[in-house]
């Protein structure tokens, strides 16, 4: 195995949580209000039922194929050839994950900090970081999570209490005026960022105790899409549904409004703070899972010596393809949920069937093959 570290429950639960609450500090709640108003919560659900579905399936592969990444047992599954094309399927989504996380946060910090600073220099230097991290191997990473994510969590939790003077439940109303099918189109999209957490499928090699991995990633997507309703939810009372659908950065205006006793004001940059520390470990968790799974198709013996490769190549291409926010916002609304739904659901599904289909029933695959010899 490339990667010799171990992950305990908690750490497992945190890293997933990183990296999907990360994705609302962003744009996505201004564009989710724009296109569902007072309905925007009910996405959210729709895509956690998704997200807990795909996670049995992830749990029951995991367990079939143990010490084995998804890039490893869709070589087991499907054959050398068609298993590392469905592998450079999931190094494809991490990679774009990376970027499109990195540039969310460097075009946040140039739009709402520091204008006269060049995109590139943030991307630049959040790589660098991230690049060390990645060398210094999973525990590392999962440690930092474990220390960062209840920071988030906390982040969170005090916009949305000292924001309740300002709420105005009347702005609520009217709910439930979208049809099934409007919310069910648009909730694929969220879903497709939902499904990031496939990196559940690398991890579970390394869970020390990988029958609690359904457990880790449902704690996980429970918190992140309870956190994520609170803050729509608060978004459409306090700013209302016209002004959080035009906000770039709806979640960093709301910090703004914090004011207790004259006093105790100006906590944006504290929050700042706490969002790119999370979102930090969401794009190392990207960079990680896509320079492992490339080394383990390529048969690399250490996958640190693709790190500066993939690092430089996640930057050029991120600066080439995304030049402004909007390229992003359009990228990650109309492109990418196409192509995250196909490769998170879909060849997952083709995995899963194909898994049963040649290896039968069973829990250990791989034991069982080993008995049989």
């Amino acid at each position: 195995m490339l990667e010799n570290g171990k992950i305990s429950t908690r750490q497992f639960t945190f890293l997933l949580f990183c990296l999907l609450t990360s994705s609302f500090f962003y744009n996505m709640p201004q564009v989710k209000i724009a296109h569902l108003q007072q309905d925007v919560w009910e996405i959210i659900v729709v895509s956690w039922m998704f997200d807990a579905a795909l996670a049995v399936v992830f749990q029951l592969l995991g367990r079939r194929y143990p010490n084995q990444t998804m890039v490893e047992y869709s070589e087991t599954i499907l054959g050398s050839l068609l298993g590392k094309l469905v592998g450079l399927n999931f190094i494809a989504i991490f990679i774009l994950g990376a970027m499109m996380y990195l540039m969310d946060i460097s075009y946040f910090l140039n739009i709402t900090l520091m204008p006269e600073t060049p995109v590139y220099v943030f991307s630049l230097v959040i790589l660098l970081l991230s690049a060390y991290a990645v060398n210094a191997g999973l525990e590392v990473i999962a440690r930092l999570s474990e220390i960062i994510g209840p920071i988030m969590i906390l982040s969170i939790l005090v916009v949305f209490f000292l924001n309740l003077n300002e709420v105005k439940l009347i702005q609520l109303l009217p709910m439930f005026q979208h049809s099934p099918s409007e919310i069910f189109k648009e909730s694929l999209r969220t879903t497709s960022v939902f499904g990031l957490c496939i990196a559940m499928g690398m991890f579970m090699a390394y869970h020390n105790i990988p029958q609690k991995a359904l457990k880790a990633k449902l704690t996980a997507i429970s918190m992140g899409a309870f956190l994520a309703i609170l803050i729509l939810l608060q978004l459409v009372t306090v700013l209302g549904v016209n002004m959080g659908s035009i906000e770039v950065f709806p979640v960093f205006r709301m910090t703004k409004y914090i004011e207790i006793g004259g006093f105790f004001e100006r906590i944006e940059p504290l929050m700042v703070i706490f969002w790119v520390a999370g979102t930090f470990i969401a794009i190392t968790i990207f960079y990680y899972t896509s320079a492992l799974g490339l080394a383990q198709i390529l048969k690399l013996p250490k996958y640190q010596s693709l790190t500066p490769f993939l690092g430089l190549g996640i930057l050029l291409v991120s600066l080439l393809t995304f030049r402004n926010s909007a390229q992003l916002n359009t990228f990650i609304e109309e492109k990418f949920p196409y192509y995250g739904i196909f490769v998170e659901t879909m060849l997952m599904l083709v995995l899963f069937a194909v898994s049963y289909i040649r290896h039968g029933k069973g829990k250990n695959v791989l034991r069982r093959g080993k008995n049989n010899r």
